[in-house]
Parts: structure tokens; sequence; C-alpha cells
């Protein structure tokens, strides 16, 4: 059999190097119509086998490959290969499904995590089994009871982008049982289980801190249990939310195609929750498209006997969840801040918990810290309930006895409780390290260049928001944080909005607007100052969203824990008292306001020119070197989504996960 592709193939494929190479066009703006075959049947053995040349970021899901008895030259392509029918046999992810039904969950080598380079192929055995090899090992029996005549198919789905055929060869007998063993844990003379010295330091650094956190052991556990799983273990029930796709033995939830739909994504308990018993998950992956995040809760409704709902929170009867910072009860808010953390604004690798105490209190956990009581008088048979909506796809429950969860879960205990620690500390007479900058974590549409000095929204006619800075350190004591506003646009109502906020930059997943959140921020907006999204003070000082370009802004808190804002250096009054000492600087670039740039001792840099005409920006570093040099360096002028640092020698383009394009830069002579 020649290792090609056969020269039918999905819509968007195109064949190179004598069909033995396939790739999908347009694979920023399409994920699937990446169909490509084998040019003829697999003969009794012969493994097809491709090496992934190409992935892009822009998707979730990658290489699927399988067998179908359906013949490529009368096919009509559909856009992916589970939606082939008629006798096919498809691997993606890690499940094996037939005619686009999963029949096998866990096998093998996990598709979605290989890289470029690796090699994947399949194998049909002279018995009518389905192999599948990754780099050269047999993931084993993947189905059986294939017919004699099957071709070789490969979907450049997601991420995976371009294929090359590598071979068609025949695999011995021999070569067909070897099967590759991999260790994971080591064990010593000593009967130790082998860890890293990193891990063991850092529990010893979490124990000394927060007084038994964690135990510290180098050994495994004595009962040997944290390998088996309990006919009672918690685990996630077999029915589910319609786009629910379970696996790890039922640990592990996942919502399909989360691009494309947001909900039906809810999942329970195999069992009602016992008294003072920890439901808790770990997030394993979120994606960017949609506003709203994981739900968790509980509720009365047996899972066998319920008729799933789009949403937990559209169920009207014997349920409580927790939905950003609040508490749904039957679908109906009856708390709006429950606590500080906000569920939309956790990242992949944090915790969430629940536990009905023996006295009927509902108490939420979040990274292992006990977030108060929820709900008083809860009924005592309840289900932990998880929906995965919105930017949430993929949970796995927690269980205490799992080493590597824990101390994950421990350090993001300590990254909430002490967001100081593994800060560098620096010598306050060190005057450049010490200088207020912009800190390098900034919003979705905001950039910081000139070497933290200058935030921008490159795209400040398309987004009024997501602009959120934070300086790079905290304020002392009657120092002032002042900016001046270098670019304004006339599309937008409102404008800049300066403030503080105790979150530290380093660990805070910014809001679209700062005065969205709910804890520890104080911000003047127009001619009002809010405290945590709650206006305190109307009719306070200059309003700012009058403001001009070459306007200053800033803010001072003092040392009796007075806040003041200052308008064109003039001191706009007491704005509020008692705030904390640890507080950053806050700007928001909202709305009109586009540009900003830091105000201290060093000259400032001239306001830039008016916008100009065609798809050029200047950047604001390249204010600074306008004049000829001999150096060669990038010109200042360059595409829409280019940015120009580091005094001309640096070249990014803004945006690049949504952005793939306008980012052209040239040199300066």
């Amino acid at each position: 059999m020649a290792a090609e592709f056969h020269l039918r193939t999905g819509k968007l494929v195109a064949l190179l190097n004598g069909n033995r190479t396939a790739k999908r066009n347009k694979p920023t703006e399409e994920f699937n119509h990446g169909l490509a075959m084998s040019r003829e049947p697999l003969g009794d053995g012969q493994l097809f086998q491709v090496r992934i040349d190409r992935k892009v970021n822009s998707w979730s899901g990658s290489i699927e490959i399988g067998v179908t008895a359906l013949d490529p030259s009368t096919l009509d392509f559909p856009s992916s290969a589970t939606g082939l029918k008629g006798g096919s046999w498809i691997i993606s992810g890690c499940s094996v499904l037939r005619d686009g039904r999963s029949v096998l969950e866990e096998y093998g080598q996990d598709l979605d995590q290989l890289s470029e380079g690796d090699k994947v192929g399949i194998q049909r055995t002279a018995g009518g089994e389905l192999h599948l090899w990754v780099n050269g090992r047999d993931c084993g029996v993947a189905a059986s009871g294939l017919p004699p005549r099957v071709w070789g198919v490969v979907d450049l789905y997601g991420k995976c982008t371009q294929v090359t055929v590598l071979g068609c060869d025949t695999i011995s007998r021999r070569e067909e049982t070897h099967r590759a063993t991999a260790t994971t844990t080591t064990t010593t003379d000593e009967g130790f289980v082998g860890m890293e010295l990193s891990d063991v330091v850092n529990n010893a650094i979490l124990s000394a801190y927060s007084g038994s956190l964690l135990n510290v052991s180098l050994g495994s556990p004595l009962d040997g249990s944290c390998s088996v799983t309990s006919n009672d273990a918690l685990l996630f029930h077999e029915k589910c939310g319609t786009l629910i796709k379970l696996s790890n033995n039922n640990k592990t939830a996942e919502r399909r195609r989360p691009l494309d739909e947001f909900n039906n994504g809810v999942v329970m308990t195999n069992r009602p929750l016992r008294d003072n018993e920890m439901f808790e998950i770990r997030i394993d992956k979120l994606v960017d498209k949609w506003s709203g995040s994981i739900e968790i809760g509980i509720t009365v409704h047996n899972p066998n006997n319920l008729d799933y709902p789009a949403t937990m929170t559209n169920l009207r009867s014997g349920t409580i969840m927790m939905s950003g910072c609040g508490i749904l009860t039957n679908g109906k808010g009856t708390r709006r801040e429950y606590c500080e953390f906000s569920l939309d604004e956790l990242q992949e690798g944090d915790h969430i918990g629940l536990m009905r105490k023996s006295n009927g209190a509902l108490h939420f956990y979040i990274n292992g810290i006990d977030q108060g009581v929820a709900a008083t008088q809860t009924l005592p048979t309840v289900y932990g309930v998880v929906d995965l909506y919105g930017m949430a796809v993929k949970v796995t429950i927690v269980h205490n006895h799992n080493h590597s969860d824990r101390l994950r879960r421990n350090n993001a205990i300590m990254r909430a409780l002490s967001p100081d620690v593994g800060r560098r500390v620096f010598d306050s007479g060190d005057t450049e390290v010490e200088r207020l900058l912009f800190h390098p974590n900034c919003g979705q549409k905001a950039a910081i260049v000139c070497d933290g000095r200058t935030a921008l929204r490159p795209h400040a006619t398309d987004d009024f928001n997501h602009g959120v800075v934070l300086s790079n350190r905290s304020l002392r004591s009657n120092e002032i944080f002042q900016v001046r506003i270098d670019k304004m646009v006339d599309k937008w109502a409102g404008s800049i909005e300066i403030g503080v906020t105790t979150h530290n930059p380093a660990y805070l997943q910014l809001p679209s607007t700062m005065t969205n959140l709910r804890s520890g921020t104080w911000m003047m907006t127009g001619n009002g100052v809010m405290h945590n999204g709650t206006t305190i003070l109307d009719e306070y000082g200059h309003n700012l969203d009058r403001l001009k370009a070459g306007d200053t802004v800033g803010v001072m808190r003092k040392d009796d824990g007075s806040l003041h804002f200052f308008v064109n250096n003039v001191d706009q009054g007491l704005a509020a008292s008692n705030v904390p000492s640890s507080v950053y600087a806050v700007v928001d670039l909202y709305g009109q306001a586009a540009q900003a740039t830091i105000v201290d001792d060093i000259d400032l840099p001239p306001l830039p020119d008016e916008p100009l005409d065609g798809n050029n920006q200047i950047s604001p570093c390249s204010l600074f070197s306008l004049t000829p040099s001999n150096d060669l360096r990038f010109h200042h002028l360059h595409g829409n989504n280019a940015v120009i640092t580091n005094g001309g020698r640096t070249a990014f383009r803004q945006n690049c996960r949504s952005e793939f394009n306008d980012a052209i830069v040239m040199s300066s002579r």
C-alpha cells in the first residue's frame, strides 16, 4: 500500500509533497473540515502512521485518527471524523468512538496532548483488532471485530493543522505484541516513594508557614488505599448533562464542543454527601469565549430520576448553587455577596469545594479556604452538583489522599492567604527598582510599553473596556501615583478611572472594568467615588470624564489611612477613610481614555501625534527616539496590531490569540 493520502479530502484540506502531506487551510479561522484518508485500504498488520507537522493554539481538541469501511472515492465527507458512520472507529483525545458514539474511555495516550513532531498511527491486525501507536509504542487493543476492508482516517481537527504520512509498514507479530512500560514512581531500598526534592521543600515550607496545613511525609500511605477506588468513593454519576463526557473512572467531567455550546454541562455525585464530607473539584480547563464560569452546589434531586436542565440554576426546587460570588436558592438570588472570591475569576488549577455539616449548614471552600456559612438547615440527603457553564470546560474530583492534588491545593491556599509570598524583596535604597511602574499583568485589551511607564489600549476604537492596569508595587504612605492622559478617542462615553486595591496584580484575574471588583477596591469614576463597586460619594471633585489629553490624575493614601485624589496636581479632598496600608494603584483605561503615562521625576515624553490615516500606528516608546540613529531598529510606523518597545529593538503582536495579522514591522533604515 502506498504511503499517500487519497485525492478526495475534506473541503479545507490541501495535499502537498506528492500527496504525502495534508494541511488544513484557514487554520485560525476554521477548526474542522480537515478529513484525510489513506489512498488504499489497509492491509493486515499494516501501520498507517503520520507525523504532526504543525499545530496552532486557537482551538481546543487536536488530531483524531482511526479507520472506516467507507470508500473515500464515493464518500460525502462530514465536517469531522466523529461524523463518520457506516462502520467507522475513531480515536479522539483518549476516547474510542464507533460511528460517532463512545465505546471506550481512557484509552491509550491523550491525542490532544501530542506536540509537533510526535508520531501517531493506526493498525488493523489480521484478527480484526484496532491498535493505536504513539511514537512507536503500541497502546493496545482499541476495538475488535473490524471488517477486512478499511481505510485509514486522519482528522486535522482543532489545533492540528498539518501532518505527513511516514509509512505503511507491516508490523511483525513480535513487534505487534511489544508493550512499552513507563514507571511513574520509584521505590528505594528503604521503601520510600521517589519524590522531587522541590515537592518535599514546598511541603516543608507550607507546613512551617501554616501550622500543619500539610504534613510532610516521604513514605507512601501505610494502608495503601490511595490507589484503590472504593465502590463507595465519591464520583460523578453516569447520568449527566447532554454534552458531558466522563473519564478517569468517572472522576473527571468535560463539556464537549466548548467553543460552540456554553451550557448542558451539569454533573452530579454518584451518591448523597455524608455529613462533614468534603466534595472538592479541581478546574482542569477553561476557555476564553464565554462570560460566566463554573457553578457548584447541592440538590435533593436524585440524579437517576432527574431530567437534567440546561443549567442548574433553572431548577426551581431543592437546589442551592454558588454562582459568581453569590448564592442562588432554587434559581433565585438569596445572597448577592457571599464571599470575596468570584468563581468567574478562578483559574485552571484552582480548587472549589463544599461541605454539608452535621448541623445542616452548607459551607463552600475556595482553594481550601472556608468561605463561611452559605445556607442553614439544609436537608440531610443532598447530592453534590457541578455546572460546567460558560468558560468552565473540565473538572476533576479531588480526593485528599492524592499527594499531587494536595500539594497544588496548598500552594493555592498559600497564594490566597499571603499574596506577597514569592515576591522578590528589594533593597529600599535601589531607586531604579523601587520606581513606580505599571505591572506587566494587565487587562486583556491593554498593553504595557516604554519599560513599564506607559499603558495603552491599542484598539481603543474597537473596545471600550478590559483596559485595567495596576502599579508594580504597593504605594507607600503619602506617596502619590499620578498619570498623564496621553491619548483620547471620541467614540465612547466615560473615560479614565483611578483608585487603589488591596489585590496583588501578580495573582489578580483582571476584570473587564475595575468597578466590577467586589472587595478591597476604591475607585474614582466620573465625579464619584466607589468602594467595591458601590457608590459612596457623589459630586466629588473634578469630573474625570471631562479631562483631555495632557491632563493628569493621581491618587494618594496618607499615613492616617485617608484616600485623596488629585486632578492636575490639585487635591480633590478626602475620598475615603480607613484604607489599609498595603494597596496598589489602579488605572482603568475605560471608554475614551486610550493611553496614559506615569508622571514622576523623570522627563515625560511628548504627547503622541493625532492618529495617522491607514493601517499605521505609532508606538509610544518610539517617541523617545524619533531622531535619526545609526543603530538598526524597528521603524516607529508599523501595523495596527504591532507594538514597538525596548527602544525600538523589540516588536510584538497584541492580542495574539484573537488577532493574527496587521502586525507588519520594518527596519528603521
